[in-house]
């Protein structure tokens, strides 16, 4: 079993109003690690210090991709951070076109050349428009992964499945480039609905299993939205992952 961490952009709310208090609640809960979805107003020392105090990982960090001008920013605060993964993404706007998925896999693959001499790899979070097929017929993501040759994919199962694709399938195909999953749960209807893990339509297990265990190195739950309080959605599904023998906690 893989480790569970969490992005922190799912209790952005409560991270805000406290930070320390949050991040004492996600590692009672027995979360492993987190994946860094804002600094929230904390200084990067502090923030590091409460990571590691709690006894916490930085799995990754989800930001921008850097440019020749913002490479020593950005290198920075991932070393500052502890953290050799950068995780970042593209909007539907982008991915409309083969040309324009083939504009986003150049800039991604300019990005991992500048951050490969630091020891920084890059990771594309998926959403469900790069699983809607372009007019060659294949997906966003495919051209992505085609072209991009060194990137890495952060495989959002729950957008995967949404976006109309199969994650055991895409797994099969890309599981050697996915390090870091999304593990995420909801309707797969017309319209896009988050749950707890467990709660949704997506067939979590399969998925999970089809993760190739000798490249993916954590299970990071993120939920965007919650119909009811998030903290205990947080808590729900840690403890689906646990309970069914798919990711390992602290508890």
């Amino acid at each position: 079993m893989k480790p569970i961490a969490l992005q922190t952009y799912t209790l952005r709310d409560a991270f805000e109003k406290d930070f320390l208090g949050t991040l004492r609640a996600v590692a009672e809960i027995g979360y492993k690690g987190i994946e860094v979805g804002g600094m929230y107003g904390q200084e990067t020392a502090e923030y590091v210090k409460a990571v590691s105090d709690l006894g916490l990982v930085v799995t990754s960090n989800h930001g921008a991709l850097p440019t020749p001008e913002t490479l020593a920013e950005i290198v920075d605060l991932q070393q500052a951070l502890g953290s050799t993964r950068l995780v970042s993404g593209y909007g539907p706007d982008d991915l409309k076109t083969v040309d324009g998925c083939k504009a986003c896999a150049e800039k991604l693959q300019k990005a991992a050349d500048l951050l490969k001499p630091h020891g920084i790899s890059v990771h594309v979070h998926n959403h469900y428009w790069e699983f809607h097929r372009v007019e060659d017929g294949r997906y966003p993501f495919e051209i992505l992964m085609e072209q991009a040759s060194y990137i890495f994919s952060q495989l959002d199962l729950y957008w995967v499945a949404f976006g109309g694709a199969d994650p055991v399938e895409v797994l099969a195909r890309y599981g050697k480039r996915v390090e870091l999953a999304h593990v995420k749960d909801g309707a797969l209807g017309a319209e896009y609905h988050f749950a707890a893990l467990g709660a949704g339509q997506v067939n979590l297990p399969a998925a999970i299993s089809a993760l190739d265990p000798a490249v993916t190195q954590w299970l990071i739950v993120e939920q965007d939205l919650s119909d009811g309080d998030m903290m205990q959605d947080v808590k729900t599904s840690y403890a689906y992952l646990t309970a069914n023998g798919l990711g390992e906690g602290k508890r």
